[in-house]
């Protein structure tokens, strides 16, 4: 498993990154937070195809 960086720009909270990144992807990649180590499942995908998850423990998005 890899190391994650963090999404930018930074977005406030997960409503605003959740509208960004509307689709659900189901074979999500996992990768390790860069700030707490914990595994976040990167499930979300914007219109472009970008990828992204949620840190609940840092409260940051996580991309690959």
């Amino acid at each position: 498993m890899q190391q994650g960086r963090w999404l930018t720009p930074r977005h406030p909270n997960r409503e605003v990154f959740e509208k960004d990144y509307p689709k659900i992807d189901m074979d999500a990649l996992e990768v390790y937070c860069p700030g707490c180590k914990a595994i976040v499942r990167l499930g979300r995908k914007s219109l472009t195809g970008r990828i992204g998850g949620w840190c609940v423990k840092c409260s940051r998005a996580v991309a690959p």
